[in-house]
């Protein structure tokens, strides 16, 4: 009987800890080979910040229609395997076989013009991502956009900086990965799918990225593959305060309710980590003022002694 007690808790202790690798061939691409919201947008403004997810990851797309041309930030998702044009248009990632890490079909391509973040569902600890350059970011490095002005020399460098944002919206130490370095005599650029470890990062709610470059005229653009995760449980305090809890109406455009928050700390953070919003010693309901607040994704922590709930938040 103890025998057979132990064999169950372990085959349920790896359900719990079993490994996951977000791949994206779950999502619908169109027909262009890349999705990059102008297929959901709806018109009703000049910006709208689209939300989807795949697994226990949410990502988002901003898009925006200013009447005479358009354009997208943060994380689309593509199909795409040319690895001749070098152009903005060009989705692809740069890679030996082309398409997706691992001859995988689907990948994220993201354009970080500032930091972008994606969320969790829950706690994860991330194991490992996949990227690579752009096509169009790595034809311009090397010299052959056919702009000739674009070849690294010495000094330049792309690196990619990704932050693990916890549980209450604070920061872990960043790791730094070179897309390109051409620094202390190096000469390289990333031109194929390379896997980023990022178990250093521990247990997190989300995923900050940022690019930097020497060269101001680089293309702040990446490809990103096979997030490998494992969800961390929960106890059974957290599930209960989840359940209890409710934040509403969502999507939201003016104001939002969120009840069953007695003594607890409520907090509002942008898809940056940044606090955008804070209240102490809560009343058993709480409504929270938005008109002041920008169209996009948010996250409404909840604090009650030890425990801590996210919820996502879309403010319209």
């Amino acid at each position: 009987m103890k025998t057979k007690l132990l064999i169950a808790v372990l085959f349920i202790a790896n359900i719990i800890n079993a490994q996951t690798t977000i791949g994206f061939e779950s999502l619908t691409v169109p027909a262009t080979g890349y999705f990059n919201g102008s297929t959901e947008y709806s018109g009703s403004g000049n910006q709208e910040t689209i939300v989807y997810e795949d697994e226990v990851a949410n990502f988002h797309v901003n898009y925006t229609d200013t009447g005479t041309y358009d354009y997208w930030s943060a994380f689309a998702y593509t199909n795409q395997t040319d690895l001749v044009s070098a152009t903005y248009t060009n989705y692809s990632a740069y890679s030996t076989n082309g398409g997706g890490a691992n001859s995988s079909t689907n990948y994220i391509i993201a354009y970080l013009y500032s930091a972008d973040t994606i969320t969790f569902d829950n706690e994860v600890t991330v194991s490992s991502i996949d990227v690579t350059n752009s096509v169009w970011a790595y034809h311009y490095m090397n010299g052959s956009d056919g702009s000739g002005t674009g070849t690294y020399a010495a000094g330049d460098y792309l690196d990619l900086t990704i932050t693990g944002v916890l549980a209450d919206g604070t920061f872990t130490n960043p790791i730094v990965f070179k897309l390109a370095d051409y620094t202390n005599g190096n000469t390289s650029i990333i031109g194929d799918w390379t896997t980023v470890d990022l178990s250093s990062l521990g247990v997190i709610k989300g995923l900050k990225f940022q690019l930097g470059a020497l060269d101001n005229y680089t293309p702040y653009y990446f490809c990103m593959d096979d997030i490998v995760y494992t969800s961390t449980t929960a106890s059974v305090d957290n599930i209960d305060l989840e359940n209890s809890i409710s934040v509403y109406p969502n999507p939201t455009t003016n104001f939002v309710k969120i009840s069953n928050v007695e003594n607890s700390t409520v907090s509002i953070v942008d898809i940056n980590g940044k606090k955008i919003f804070s209240r102490d010693n809560c009343s058993i309901n709480e409504t929270i003022d938005l008109q002041q607040i920008n169209s996009g994704v948010y996250f409404v922590s909840i604090e009650n002694n030890t425990k801590v709930v996210t919820k996502k938040l879309i403010v319209k």
